[in-house]
């Protein structure tokens, strides 16, 4: 469920994060917490900013569960926390999480497998990455997108072959 009156100021919150001030955007936000406790577009607009922005990833993960706990079908939070894990060197819940937010409504494919891709890079499995990045690239039809993803395929191919070299 989206309620209007408050997407308008999730807008200007973001635009506020953009112009470079993130005290502004977390004053309004968390002052809409007031109105709307249980809106899950709400809590993934302050895990976003404290996450990406605010570099605080304990009230990033706090939103991004209550953002997924009041709206469940809402897949931003989603590859949020995959990002957030990932981070956090744990790729195996990472995964978890980005795997279940591309089963939620209108997921953004390529992002999500981009990040899957990113998080079994990082875990070493390169057959997994590469199969991830080639699904983000069918998914895409952005020339950049696809430029990077096939990069992407190409840099793991690459650590493959050093890998299987190495022993």
């Amino acid at each position: 469920m989206t309620l209007e009156w408050i997407e308008k100021y999730l807008s200007e919150a973001e635009q506020l994060v953009y112009d470079n001030q993130l005290k502004e955007a977390l004053t309004l936000l968390n002052n809409l917490l007031y109105e709307e406790p249980g809106y899950g577009r709400l809590h993934n607009h302050l895990g976003w900013a404290y996450l990406y922005y605010g570099a605080d990833v304990t009230k990033a993960t706090l939103h991004f569960e209550m953002a997924i706990k009041f709206d469940e079908s809402f897949a931003a939070p989603y590859l949020h926390m995959g990002t957030l894990y990932t981070r956090k060197g744990k790729y195996v819940e990472a995964i978890g999480y980005l795997e279940k937010g591309l089963t939620k409504s209108n997921p953004n494919k390529v992002a999500f497998f981009e990040a899957i891709g990113q998080a079994y890079e990082l875990k070493g499995d390169y057959a997994k990455a590469i199969k991830a990045f080639k699904s983000a690239v069918l998914a895409s039809v952005a020339e950049h997108e696809i430029t990077t993803l096939t990069s992407s395929i190409k840099r793991c191919r690459k650590k493959r072959f050093v890998y299987f070299f190495t022993f």
